[in-house]
């Protein structure tokens, strides 16, 4: 009997080291309404929420990276649903335990889902990069907790996908771009939607909300 126990509450204790307790965490794909700092990592952007009436109902009411005077849509999603609000990528404190914890957000103010939209900015993430940082973010958590952990970690996750304003505003309705002459307003919005669905299909794991 007390060699029972003593097996039971040594895997007790053991099961935590080899096995993740995992949180249910979200993924944010998106521009400068979900951007909670990444472009402020990105010195040469010439897109950064760092304005002074940026961030003034947030926090220390100082800008903080988000493209608003308060919480971004990401904010307000994760809110509501009761999930931590993700750090952006591109933080320098971001870790395997932070990713495990909170998530992660992608998003870049002036990024689009065509790879050349926001280019007058000079530096931002497009959502082929986003996803290729996220596939990155998979193996690192693979890495750590292992493939079968990691698999259900990201599966069980939430994902925004909230992005393609830029595509328009800063791409289309801009004559600097070829797409401004190349597509009508229908060929463009299937051009979008073609490239959109064939970014989501990189990655099985992101599921749009």
């Amino acid at each position: 009997m007390k060699t029972t126990l003593l097996i039971t509450l040594l895997l007790l204790v053991l099961l935590p080291i080899h096995g993740c307790q995992c949180k249910i965490v979200q993924f944010i794909f998106g521009d400068s309404l979900s951007d909670v700092g990444n472009n402020m990592n990105l010195p040469k952007s010439l897109a950064q929420a760092s304005l002074p009436w940026y961030g003034i109902d947030f926090g220390n009411g100082l800008p903080n990276g988000r493209f608003t005077n308060g919480r971004t849509v990401a904010d307000i999603i994760g809110d509501h649903s009761g999930l931590p609000r993700p750090p952006p990528f591109l933080d320098s404190s971001l870790s395997e335990d932070v990713i495990l914890s909170n998530g992660v957000n992608f998003a870049s103010g002036g990024g689009g889902i065509l790879n050349e939209t926001g280019g007058l900015f000079i530096q931002r993430i497009s959502l082929s990069r986003q996803i290729e940082l996220f596939q990155g973010t998979q193996q690192l958590i693979a890495d750590k907790i292992g493939k079968e952990e990691a698999d259900k970690f990201f599966q069980d996750g939430r994902y925004v996908v909230a992005l393609g304003s830029n595509d328009f505003i800063n791409n289309y309705l801009m004559p600097v771009y070829s797409d401004s002459w190349k597509y009508n307003d229908q060929t463009f919005i299937d051009y979008l939607m073609e490239t959109l669905g064939a970014q989501l299909k990189a990655s099985n794991q992101i599921q749009p909300s």
